[in-house]
């Protein structure tokens, strides 16, 4: 097991190396454990996997729902970067963290590359781990079943967090006002140019040589 993590290690570094635009980048299991990776110091591990196994699990439902077969990618872009998850085999998800101005074609390109040669030492590993299975403790299952619940409540959480900030930023927002929606809602009539001309003339204004223009 501590050789087939040093070769992914090796594919990982490689993976960044030849891609300079690649940040980060992680093995990741399905079931939302930490494989091997190469991650920077401002990325937290924890939350990295439980990210992960959070958009892992939308993205299989929403392939399903509209009948796109098997998640083989997601592709997330944001205002600093981006982030690239390709399915490695059933069992693993490879991570890609993305510089902002980063030429996309390149880091796919050795993305599926990488995926390749990780899905060959994932099926050595489930071969291996195949000739030695025994059955989890009831101890085992009660651990394994405790981290899946706190994974599942740290999800949760990030999620309140993000619409908490979400709202704050749409409530800090100013939103433009629709003017012919305004009119339309409290039944306001805007004089026409030619009644204000007699609104004025009628009060013992005169004006001469008035140029009307419209502004768009």
């Amino acid at each position: 097991m501590i050789a087939q993590s040093e070769k992914v290690s090796k594919i990982l570094k490689d993976l960044q190396a030849s891609t300079p635009d690649i940040e980060a980048s992680a093995l990741v299991s399905v079931d939302g454990a930490m494989i091997t990776s190469e991650l920077s110091s401002n990325i937290e591990e924890t939350k990295l996997v439980a990210m992960t196994a959070a958009m892992v699990s939308l993205g299989e439902k929403s392939a399903q729902e509209l009948t796109r077969g098997e998640l083989k990618q997601m592709y997330v872009k944001g205002d600093n970067g981006h982030v690239l998850l390709t399915a490695v085999g059933e069992e693993a998800v490879l991570v890609g963290k993305v510089r902002e101005n980063a030429k996309m074609g390149l880091v796919f390109l050795n993305m599926k590359k990488t995926e390749g040669k990780l899905a060959e030492i994932m099926k050595e590993t489930l071969t291996d781990s195949g000739n030695n299975t025994r059955k989890l403790t009831r101890s085992e299952s009660s651990v394994i079943g405790a981290a899946s619940e706190r994974n599942k409540d740290y999800i949760l959480g990030e999620k309140q967090v993000l619409r908490r900030e979400r709202s704050k930023k749409e409530a800090n927002t100013p939103k433009r006002l629709d003017r012919e929606a305004l009119l339309k809602k409290y039944r306001i009539k805007v004089p026409s140019e030619e009644m204000i001309l007699k609104i004025l003339e009628s009060s013992g204004i005169k004006y001469q040589n008035i140029e009307t223009r419209k502004y768009e």
